[in-house]
């Protein structure tokens, strides 16, 4: 067992609670700190993981929309929030398909287009295990459709908007 297994988790401070997510966009999470990071694998400027070793790798990702920014958590039926792991992407587009490694998706149902939910959280999870080759780089991405632009949601404690990840087995 070696001290510098890689793991690291990372997350959305208070400084940056309430980053814009805007309409249609893929925008880059900014995970700004640290509850650990073995190996310092973790880039808190560039918000990205990059592998160490060719491995199996595990990772987990949550976002959550708050609803106390002015004009965010208004939803409509149908519309969703996508979380995204993109490998060696570096600026992600509607056209980076190929470099998207795992995806989830919270789609807001109701009765009819009507329904839907007006000042409140929104959150979506992803959990994905991923062969990654030496110098490889994880980024965690965000897409939503709402008509506006929504926020994150980053109390204190570094619980909501998150990234973690560590390697399973080296190969």
């Amino acid at each position: 067992v070696t001290k510098k297994y890689p793991a690291f988790s990372a997350y959305q401070s208070t400084s940056v609670d309430a980053q814009t997510l805007t309409n249609v966009t893929y925008m880059r999470m900014i995970l700004d700190t640290e509850h650990y990071d073995n190996g310092s694998n973790f880039d808190t400027t560039n918000f990205k993981f990059t592998a160490p070793y060719n491995g199996i790798y595990h990772f987990d990702a949550n976002v959550l929309l708050d609803s106390n920014t002015s004009s965010g958590g208004t939803w409509q039926t149908g519309e969703r929030m996508d979380v995204h792991l993109y490998k060696n992407q570096g600026d992600a587009t509607t056209t980076s398909t190929t470099k998207r490694v795992a995806s989830s998706l919270h789609i807001v149902t109701g009765k009819d287009s009507e329904d839907g939910l007006t000042d409140n959280f929104l959150q979506c999870d992803l959990s994905a295990d991923l062969k990654l080759e030496t110098g490889d780089f994880i980024e965690l991405y965000v897409k939503q459709n709402s008509g506006e632009n929504q926020y994150t949601h980053a109390p204190t404690g570094g619980d909501f908007t998150r990234f973690t990840g560590h390697l399973v087995c080296a190969l």
